[in-house]
C-alpha cells in the first residue's frame, strides 16, 4: 500500500487494489469484482443463518418461500389494511354523528333559551 496523500481541500486515501482469499470470497457479503472486472453480488441465498459475534440474524428470501406462504401473507397484509380502513370509517362516523348530536342539541337549546325563556 502506498502512503496516504493529503491535499489543502481535503484529504484522500489511496489502497492498492489487492485479491481476496478464499476464505474472504467465502466470508464476504457484498459487491465483488470478478478478474473480468464484472459484479459479482455474494451473501445470504435462500433461507440461511448469519452469525457476526453474538449477533444471530435469520435470512428468508421471498424466492425460495412457497407460493401458499406468499398468498397467506398477502391474505393477511390485506386483512390488516381492511381493518384498519374500517375502523377509521367507524371512528370517523362517531366524530360525525357525535358532532351532529352536539350542533342539534346547541341549535334547540338556543332557540330554547331565545324563545321559551
Amino acid at each position: 500500500m502506498s502512503e496516504p496523500v493529503k491535499d489543502d481541500e481535503y484529504t484522500e486515501v489511496h489502497e492498492e487494489p489487492r485479491t481476496m482469499s478464499e476464505d474472504d470470497v467465502r466470508d464476504y457479503h457484498g459487491l465483488t469484482l470478478n478478474e473480468k472486472g464484472e459484479e459479482e453480488r455474494t451473501g445470504p441465498q435462500g433461507n440461511e443463518d448469519i452469525h457476526v459475534g453474538n449477533v444471530h440474524v435469520h435470512v428468508v428470501s421471498l424466492e425460495t418461500m412457497p407460493l401458499w406462504k406468499k398468498l397467506l401473507f398477502g391474505l393477511i397484509c390485506v386483512a390488516v389494511i381492511a381493518f384498519f380502513l374500517v375502523f377509521a370509517i367507524a371512528a370517523a362516523w362517531v366524530f360525525a354523528i357525535g358532532g351532529a348530536l352536539i350542533f342539534v342539541a346547541g341549535v334547540i337549546l338556543y332557540f330554547l333559551r331565545k324563545y321559551l325563556l
